[in-house]
């Protein structure tokens, strides 16, 4: 489910942009837009991605809420925060500089809360995470959870390692960057995600025809992958290895994420967009409505 989320937060960041591939400029833009996740063509969870940016700063979050059969076996959601500002670097453009990431998530028994916070002057990152016991408070350990393949935590990855990197939402936002501002059709950014280190590797191909809800659709392909380089064993290592995403964006101003496909060993998962909120309100509604009844 991680990998889900990463791929659908850089389908967002590098979608809700001020134009399409070829701007050049921040003018600002604000994106509501809700998508499903679909698992061997099930129907698991329902996705919020929300996206502010102006010259100045950037926000972005997203909201996950399990569905249909996943919902009967747990009911679980996650909420992924990031923000920061931007800085002119001479001959570059824009860059992102994040200020704090905040990632949450909750079952009835188990929640886990992580930030990432960076120093101003230095830009090193440092993380905190917490995983409790929601009715007692009582804190657990990652033995605890009998279905998390981290049986102990891995090694602290060093400072040097966590400076100047991004976390798994300014990543994506640094990502755009690459392509809008600095025209570039790859792009390799350094993530720190509060327990691990690893690049973000993609590259854009060239519009084609895609077969989207019965019907022949251009869209813009993103291909992008995860390069492992610090605190992965041998298995998670392998496991990333073998799994590569895709997003296809619309060709208009807005380049939006139309479809996101995630394929790993084990499974392939796809998302499709299902609303745009600012025209479809019942469907963001019903979403937000359901995440709300689910904190209360």
């Amino acid at each position: 489910m991680n990998q889900v989320i990463t791929f659908l937060a850089i389908s967002l960041c590098l979608g809700a942009t001020s134009g399409s591939v070829e701007a050049a400029s921040l003018d600002g833009q604000s994106e509501r837009l809700a998508y499903n996740l679909k698992i061997g063509g099930l129907h698991v969870a329902d996705f919020l991605a929300e996206f502010d940016e102006n010259e100045t700063s950037y926000r972005t979050a997203l909201t996950m809420e399990t569905r249909g059969i996943a919902r009967w076996f747990q009911n679980f959601r996650a909420e992924v925060k990031g923000g920061g500002t931007f800085i002119i670097e001479t001959g570059k453009g824009p860059t992102p500089v994040p200020r704090q990431f905040d990632r949450a998530w909750a079952t009835a028994e188990i929640s886990s809360s992580l930030t990432i916070a960076y120093d101003p002057l230095t830009r090193l990152a440092r993380s905190q995470e917490r995983t409790f016991n929601p009715q007692t408070g009582e804190a657990l350990s990652l033995s605890d959870l009998e279905w998390n393949r981290d049986r102990k935590v891995p090694e602290p990855v060093p400072s040097d390692m966590r400076t100047g990197v991004f976390d798994p939402i300014s990543a994506f936002v640094a990502a755009r960057g690459e392509i809008i501002h600095h025209r570039q059709n790859t792009f390799r950014i350094p993530i720190y995600d509060g327990r691990r280190r690893y690049d973000l590797v993609g590259r854009v191909e060239a519009p084609r025809l895609f077969w989207i809800r019965g019907q022949d659709v251009e869209l813009v392909p993103v291909l992008a992958s995860i390069e492992p380089v610090f605190g992965f064993d041998p298995q998670r290592k392998e496991s990333i290895h073998n799994s590569s995403g895709k997003i296809l964006f619309s060709p208009d101003d807005r380049f939006i994420p139309v479809q996101i496909m995630l394929e790993g060993r084990a499974f392939t998962s796809v998302m499709n967009l299902t609303a745009d909120c600012r025209i479809d309100t019942a469907t963001c509604k019903q979403i937000s409505d359901a995440s709300d009844t689910t904190t209360d």
